[in-house]
């Protein structure tokens, strides 16, 4: 494996332990709070986060794995009920969360030379590779800790 994507991969190892410092510096008052009228709470970024991995990112690395050139639909926290995400115990999610995403960095240990070339095929990307997806997962992740950040400690200035 290289040094970019043992990079990246070390950085997605981070996320969980970020998430639980972040979430457990912020008031709870505020972690179900609609900061923002029509936009997530600090609760809901946290839990999509802690289990986006299973819903689409450890099933995509098997499909890379699995398949010469998979074929993938755009991912969107909007494709689950409205409820879903404020639903989920954030304790419990946080606390999977450390599982889950070692899940997902052991299935991309398991990728040769050759996993990691392959292309699939996505209309929202003109390339998409694994590395691309796996760079694309820690960008998501740091936009939601970002966002959580914002809520929690400043102005609710983040759209």
């Amino acid at each position: 494996m290289n040094q970019k994507i043992e990079t990246i991969l070390n950085a997605l190892h981070e996320t969980p332990r970020l998430l639980t410092e972040l979430i457990t510096e912020i008031d709870p008052e505020l972690y179900k709070k609609k900061i923002i009228q029509g936009k997530w709470s600090i609760h809901e970024h946290a839990t999509h986060i802690g289990v986006g991995d299973i819903y689409g990112f450890q099933k995509r690395l098997e499909e890379f794995k699995d398949k010469e050139k998979p074929v993938f639909e755009p991912l969107s926290g909007d494709s689950f009920d409205e409820n879903f995400f404020i639903n989920l115990d954030l304790k419990k999610t946080l606390a999977d969360f450390f599982k889950i995403r070692q899940k997902t960095i052991q299935l991309a240990k398991t990728f040769n030379a050759n996993d990691w070339n392959k292309l699939a095929i996505h209309p929202e990307y003109k390339t998409y590779t694994p590395y691309i997806m796996l760079r694309h997962l820690l960008m998501h992740d740091h936009n939601h800790l970002y966002k959580i950040e914002d809520l929690g400690f400043g102005i609710g200035h983040v759209k």
